[in-house]
C-alpha cells in the first residue's frame, strides 16, 4: 500500500497459461543446450522461477540418470530433458527415452525434424511435449503430432540452427496457425525481448546463449 492505493502486480502481468502449464512463475525457458545446460544451470533457472531443460542431446543414458538425479536434489521444480530424435542414432535414442521414462521424466523439449513416433511414444506415457521448430511447415507437422507448445527458432539463436528466418518473423508465422502456446527463441537476452514476444501474442521466450555468462554454465571459463 502507498497513501492508500494499491500498488499494481507487474509480477502477476508475466504470467501466462504457458506457467501453468508447465509449472513455472515465470514464462523464461532456459534452452536445452546439448553439453553446456546442465543439471547446475537448469536447478539455477528453475529456483529462480523459469522452466529448465537438460541438454542431453546424444549423452548416454547413465549420464542423462546422474543429471537427472543430481537437478531433483536441487530443485522441487518441474524440468524438462532436450533430446534431438532425428540426430540420434536410433538405438541410442530408445535407450535415452526409456531411461528418462524409468526416471519418471514427465516433460520432453524435441528439435530438429519431426519424428511423430517419437512424440506419440512419450504422449503415450503421459508425458508434455515441447517441440523447437525453425519453420511454419515444422510447426504445423509437430502440433499435428500432439507437441504441446511450439518453440518458434530464429537464425538469431546460437547451437543448432534449423530457422532461416528471425525469431519474430517466424514466431508471428507460427501464431497466425498455432492452437497450442508459442515461444519466441533465439536473440533474447533482455526484458524488452520478453515484453516484445508477449506483445505479439507468444506465450514466452526461450533463452540459451545469454546463460553462458553464469557461473553455474557446464562450460569453459573462456567463452
Amino acid at each position: 500500500m502507498n497513501g492508500g492505493v494499491t500498488m499494481p502486480d507487474r509480477t502477476r502481468r508475466l504470467r501466462t497459461p504457458l506457467c501453468d502449464l508447465l509449472g513455472c512463475d515465470h514464462p523464461i525457458l532456459l534452452a536445452g543446450m546439448g553439453g553446456v545446460a546442465r543439471a547446475e544451470l537448469a536447478a539455477a533457472v528453475a529456483n529462480a522461477g523459469g522452466f529448465a531443460m537438460l541438454g542431453m542431446v546424444r549423452e548416454n543414458p547413465d549420464l542423462i540418470a546422474a543429471e537427472v538425479t543430481a537437478l531433483r536434489a536441487a530443485t522441487d521444480r518441474p524440468f524438462a530433458v532436450n533430446v534431438i530424435p532425428a540426430a540420434t542414432d536410433p538405438g541410442l535414442l530408445d535407450r535415452q527415452l526409456g531411461r528418462c521414462l524409468e526416471l519418471g521424466v514427465r516433460q520432453f523439449t524435441f528439435f530438429w525434424d519431426v519424428m511423430p513416433e517419437v512424440v506419440a511414444r512419450v504422449k503415450r506415457a503421459g508425458c508434455l511435449v515441447l517441440h523447437q521448430v525453425g519453420s511454419v511447415e515444422a510447426a504445423a507437422q509437430a502440433e499435428a503430432a500432439g507437441a504441446d507448445v511450439i518453440i518458434a527458432q530464429g537464425i538469431e539463436a546460437g547451437g543448432h540452427v534449423h530457422g532461416r528466418l528471425g525469431a519474430f518473423a517466424l514466431a508471428e508465422a507460427v501464431l497466425d496457425r498455432a492452437r497450442v502456446p508459442v515461444v519466441v527463441s533465439g536473440g533474447i537476452g533482455s526484458g524488452r525481448g520478453l515484453a516484445a514476444a508477449l506483445a505479439m501474442g507468444a506465450q514466452g521466450v526461450q533463452c540459451g546463449t545469454v546463460c553462458l555468462a553464469t557461473d553455474e554454465v557446464w562450460a569453459h571459463d573462456y567463452r
